[in-house]
């Protein structure tokens, strides 16, 4: 140190080769004793009286309150002493301590052997707030080139320590410390270098707390004085980019091909220079960044590739930000159709994907681009979208018809379900139930398929979309795991009931469907066949004539006569004899299209006798129907029919609950008015003859009884 003379060195040494055992404590604390008392007016002196109380233990004078001077070396030889011993904790408590922080400054020799030390232990503590006031004081009361020259090196120090510093709970005591360091008094005269880095990690860390307006302001203070400083230049440059974007963090970036604020963004980073050497691996991303947005394959890849050389933490906290690089400059090259790099992009991909989270709508090229190259890469890249999280319907939607592309059915299906729970948009939500169908159609599950078109309908038929629903019925590979031909005429038909001009053609599948009835020749069949040749009989009776003919002849021969629909009001006379009331029809299923029959229902119910109900079913979910349908069995149904539109989930339970009840029940296959007429024909002779065993049962157990009343 500058103040030692060869007889304070020589007494220092006496005192740690005692600290260590090598010579008696006694004896060095008399050498200690006589040197104070030949110089008792040295303040200096007084060093040797703390150092040796510190190290030795040793009951030593100490100075006078009023020998100012011999006080402070005195606390300065202690200082050392404790330092020396590694006793960090008490060296922290004195200097966290104002008085003392003062009086060890205020003469610069010390302050010249004190500060490195009061800098390093304030670091070590975390007390850097007492840290810049330190350095506040010896600015202000020395002017020496001795005392320059640590203030600089301390604060040059302390922002290497605060750029270091990354505790999310300090952040706003880390901002405060940057906003006190520029504000001291010494900070104008510092090098322009420390300044811009001062100013750049200010900016920095207002960025983070979305100061984007004050950010900016230290970013544009830092650009001027940065000089030759290449890599703070950079930064501030970067800054100034991402203030006026109002974005946190590079790492928020995503490629945006109409983003506002990108051309005065890149003349900001430009201004900041562009070359390789020096410029901070952010720059040279946003650079690529902003070429790829404008589908300037070559350049954005030139910008990532310069990005990577960059990078010099691989292994720690850029690791995330390097996949993301890598993935960039993959896209780059394969959306560049270079065939040279093609290798190399398929490796750069097959390493990020572990890492990148892509976003199909941004890289849809690159993903076609994929497909045509690597197969399975392709199905890594869609892997890797993540579609559990608020990812937007379309791009959901994009990702469930390229799995379907690439034979994937189960992801498929798994996408579309997503777009299914956050959509609202009918024609998203139309198109995500195709995607479910058609991965049922791959798999070859019948019934989940027959579901999701159920709800396919439900859905055009809302929309009023009658030539759609018209469409996929004639595609074979859409609905045939669904629907079987028979289903499928059915369906149309009430499609063309909808639809004005189209009665030839309902006509001639309602002819259809009652061929592939009579094809069965089972009773049921031939009857239900002939009640739809009836209602074709109705328009179009040439039609008709020969079929009805065949039908007839093929009931006779069964020895089932045709239903006769004239018998309707008998056989509700009959059962409301049994009953002693009208007998109770519920009729369940259709839409808007069968409401136009109901005025149909209610003529026919007064014309042969019973209340009838008939409930609309779609639009409903099949809870509320079942529900609906156990409500009337409390107050008395005598039949039940099922149109063929229920859904599994509310026919299942609706025959249950007939069959419960004790109440005849059946699913009918609807082609027009004419064919509830015959099936209520039929249930209505069914329920006459559960009524009549109903009526034996009763008599012959009043039989019985009175029987043993005789007795």
């Amino acid at each position: 140190m500058g103040w030692e003379t060869a007889l304070d060195r020589l007494v220092t040494r006496q005192i740690h080769l005692a600290e260590r055992g090598e010579i008696a404590h006694d004896d060095v604390i008399a050498v200690v004793r006589d040197l104070h008392a030949l110089q008792p007016g040295r303040a200096e002196t007084a060093f040797h009286l703390g150092h040796a109380r510190a190290l030795l233990g040793a009951d030593l004078p100490e100075p006078e309150p009023r020998e100012r001077a011999a006080r402070r070396w005195y606390l300065f030889g202690r200082l050392r002493g404790h330092e020396r011993r590694g006793e960090r904790n008490w060296v922290a408590d004195l200097l966290t301590d104002p008085t003392a922080i003062t009086e060890l400054l205020a003469d610069p020799r010390i302050a010249g052997a004190c500060l490195p030390l009061a800098m390093r232990t304030l670091f070590w503590s975390g007390d850097l707030d007492v840290a810049v006031q330190a350095i506040d004081y010896l600015a202000s009361v020395s002017d020496s080139d001795e005392a320059r020259m640590l203030v600089d090196a301390s604060l040059a120090d302390l922002l290497t320590r605060l750029e270091r510093r990354d505790d999310p709970e300090q952040a706003d005591g880390t901002v405060a410390i940057l906003q006190k360091c520029i504000r001291l008094s010494c900070f104008a005269r510092l090098p322009d270098a420390l300044r811009a880095g001062y100013h750049v990690e200010l900016g920095t860390r207002l960025l983070a707390a979305s100061e984007f307006d004050e950010a900016r302001r230290q970013f544009d203070a830092a650009l001027p004085i940065a000089g030759n400083e290449r890599c703070q230049k950079s930064r501030a440059a970067v800054g100034q980019a991402l203030a006026g974007m109002r974005v946190h963090r590079v790492d928020e970036l995503r490629p945006l091909a109409d983003r506002p604020d990108r051309d005065a963004a890149l003349r900001g980073i430009t201004a900041g220079g562009v070359g390789d050497e020096g410029t901070v691996p952010e720059a040279q991303f946003l650079l690529g960044l902003f070429a790829y947005e404008r589908c300037e394959w070559s350049t954005a890849a030139e910008r990532f590739d310069a990005c990577i050389r960059r990078f010099r933490r691989i292994g720690g906290r850029d690791e995330a930000s390097l996949a993301r690089t890598k993935f960039l400059l993959a896209a780059a090259l394969l959306a560049g159709g270079s065939t040279d790099e093609t290798a190399r992009a398929l490796r750069l991909m097959d390493e990020a994907l572990a890492e990148v989270k892509p976003d199909l709508e941004t890289f849809y090229a690159v993903h076609e681009e994929l497909k045509s190259r690597d197969r399975r890469l392709a199905l890594r890249f869609l892997d890797a979208v993540d579609v559990g999280r608020g990812t937007a319907p379309d791009q959901l939607l994009f990702v469930a018809l390229e799995y379907l592309a690439l034979g994937e059915a189960q992801p498929a299906a798994a996408a579309a379900q997503r777009v299914l729970e956050v959509a609202v948009d009918l024609d998203q939500r139309i198109e995500a139930l195709r995607v479910v169908m058609t991965s049922h159609n791959m798999r070859g599950d019948r019934a989940g398929a027959r579901a999701t078109y159920q709800d396919i309908r439900e859905l055009l038929l809302h929309r009023g979309k009658f030539a759609e629903i018209e469409r996929l019925l004639k595609d074979e590979d859409f609905v045939g795991q669904a629907l079987d031909h028979v289903e499928v005429k059915y369906e149309l038909v009430g499609v063309y009931e909808e639809m004005e001009g189209r009665e030839i053609e309902k006509a001639q599948l309602q002819a259809a469907i009652a061929r592939s009835l009579r094809a069965r020749k089972d009773e049921g069949s031939l009857r239900d066949a002939f009640a739809i040749l009836r209602e074709v009989e109705i328009g179009f009776p040439e039609l008709a004539k020969d079929e009805l003919r065949a039908i007839e002849k093929l009931l006779e021969l069964a020895d089932a006569p045709p239903a006769d629909l004239d018998a309707g009001a008998r056989r509700c006379h009959d059962l409301a004899a049994a009953l002693g009331r009208k007998p109770r029809v519920l009729v369940v299923g259709g839409n808007e299209r069968q409401r136009r029959h109901h005025p149909r229902f209610e003529e026919l119910a007064a014309e042969w006798g019973f209340e009838g109900e008939w409930l609309m079913a779609n639009y409903l979910s099949p809870q509320r129907v079942v529900s609906a349908i156990a409500d009337r069995f409390q107050h008395g149904v005598d039949v039940l029919v099922l149109l063929h539109w229920n859904r599994h989930e509310t026919t299942e339970p609706a025959l249950e609950l007939a069959r419960r009840a004790a109440v005849p029940a059946r699913t009918v296959h609807y082609a027009g008015f004419t064919s509830l007429q015959v099936c209520l024909l039929e249930m209505l002779a069914r329920a006459q003859d559960k009524g009549t065993a109903a009526v034996a049962v009763a008599a012959a157990g009043e039989g019985r009884a009175r029987g043993k009343s005789k007795r």
